[in-house]
């Protein structure tokens, strides 16, 4: 009986012993594993390139605009002249092409490098055109073209009139936005600088 106990205290001791070594294994993995999860991947222009392209034509900044264009078309009042008063909404929208970016890393930089930010689009819309102070001509009919140069005006009258000066730098700021918050979990501890 003695011998029975006497053995059975030392499995006993041996399956301690193997489960300290399966402990101490197990936590050695686990560091390891932790340790090569925490290695900051390498990070490739081509990479930054792409996480771009997936938005490259980005709008970043609207701007409704509310006009009213005087239009007058011949020169005999009643008989060849067309003229009226148009009061019309546009929605202008810029951004950038980011397809057109450039990009270069460093050790401890991404340099980015943008294209100027355009007017992307001047969409009137057709529903919001209201007329006023009408003169319509007896000999002077009005055609769809009249329509199509009204609208056509109307967004020469935006380009012209409307702020798109501030537009464009308010799509730029945006813009630089936007793309820090794509790349912010890319970079790693690099400085994002912009161009």
């Amino acid at each position: 009986m003695k011998e029975d106990k006497r053995a059975f205290v030392e499995i006993l001791k041996l399956v301690r012993l193997l489960a300290v070594i399966v402990l101490v294994v197990g936590v050695c993995l686990f560091v390891k594993a932790k340790y090569e999860d925490t290695k900051e991947p390498e990070l490739t222009s081509s990479f930054v390139n792409g996480r771009l392209e997936s938005v490259s034509d980005l709008t970043t900044s609207e701007l409704v605009y509310t006009g009213l264009i005087k239009y007058s078309e011949g020169s005999i009042p009643y008989l060849t002249q067309n003229s009226f008063s148009m009061l019309y909404t546009a929605d202008v929208r810029a951004g950038i092409d980011l397809s057109k970016a450039e990009i270069s890393i460093t050790d401890d930089q991404v340099i980015i490098t943008l294209p100027e930010c355009e007017v992307q689009s001047i969409d009137v819309d057709p529903d919001s055109i209201e007329f006023y102070d009408e003169h319509w001509a007896l000999f002077n009919r009005v055609e769809k073209t009249d329509v199509i140069d009204t609208i056509s005006a109307a967004k020469e009258d935006v380009s012209t009139k409307a702020d798109v000066e501030s537009l464009l730098e308010h799509a730029g700021l945006q813009t630089k936005a936007i793309i820090e918050g794509i790349l912010k979990d890319s970079i790693g501890e690099r400085e994002l600088v912009f161009r």
